[in-house]
């Protein structure tokens, strides 16, 4: 039976903190279109920790419960070549379609430079600059961006996921992904994240990619119980959406090309429903196990 004292809790605590945060941030225009690189950073990297203490609050003092609970395990080290292999593909066939159908990447940059007004010219060479970034979109970010995938993952896996569990697995990894998808609304209406101001048509874009992503890390967290593999998820899949493809497809329209565009939701969308199609004998299962008991 699902605790709505503490369901209600979390996602209340959640969403209210986000919505004041997302409003102060416009207070002072720290509005995603418009700030430096570095205040944007620095409000999303606030937001993204929300989460994790309107979890941490509802698990101890509401609930009165471990935090480890939460799925604070690491999991088995193959799951991360998996995750990581599949996240990869997602955006592989993203840009290769944005390829044969759309633009052409810009290898030498010069669309990149234009965008931040850079006249000076590149203090590398552009291979050398595309090399480092692609490492760093591969191997260096998805690292870095551990801790504050965790700080939202802690809220949306580790609490949210299993809180939605007593209605079967398959109908809390849809809402769980739904929810986490509202979740950005603010950030997306309130200050332009991620589509700038393009934010209207933009934020009914974003609710069917993330709900989609969500449904796949939901999959998983029940495979493996592992909130710290849903945030290397998370770090990765964030690592490719500002890095290095973000560098050499440069467009006007987020809409279209980019992590957040239309071919991207569409191909997290299939995802999503492959994923439903494959839970769906392992949930009628555990439903008649837990009917037999």
């Amino acid at each position: 039976m699902i605790n709505k004292k503490a369901l209600f809790s979390f996602i209340g605590l959640t969403f209210g903190a986000t919505i004041l945060l997302a409003c102060a941030a416009r207070r002072l225009g720290l509005t995603l279109y418009d700030a430096p690189l570095l205040n944007s950073q620095m409000v999303i990297a606030a937001a993204m920790f929300v989460p994790a203490l309107s979890a941490i609050f509802t698990q101890t003092i509401v609930m009165k419960r471990p935090l480890k609970d939460l799925g604070l395990n690491w999991g088995k080290a193959f799951d991360y070549l998996k995750v990581y292999a599949v996240i990869l593909l997602m955006f592989v066939l993203n840009y290769a379609i944005t390829w044969a159908f759309i633009q052409k990447p810009d290898l030498t940059l010069q669309s990149f430079m234009a965008q931040y007004g850079v006249s000076s010219g590149l203090p590398l060479p552009a291979g050398t600059m595309l090399a480092a970034l692609a490492f760093v979109t591969l191997a260096g970010a998805p690292v870095m961006n551990m801790l504050p995938s965790l700080g939202e993952e802690l809220g949306w896996r580790g609490f949210l996921l299993p809180a939605l569990e007593p209605l079967g697995q398959v109908r809390a990894v849809v809402l769980s992904g739904m929810i986490w998808a509202l979740w950005h609304t603010p950030l997306i209406l309130i200050l332009g994240f991620g589509y700038g101001r393009q934010a209207f048509p933009g934020v009914l874009l974003h609710f069917i990619l993330v709900s989609s992503l969500g449904v796949w890390m939901g999959a998983v967290w029940f495979r493996t119980r592992s909130t710290i593999l849903a945030a290397f998820m998370h770090a990765f899949f964030n690592a490719n959406t500002y890095g290095v493809w973000s560098v050499i497809f440069i467009n006007p329209s987020k809409l279209v090309v980019g992590a957040a565009g239309v071919i991207n939701a569409g191909l997290f969308l299939c995802l999503a429903l492959a994923t439903l199609y494959r839970m769906q004998p392992a949930s009628r299962k555990i439903t008649a196990e837990k009917m037999n008991r």
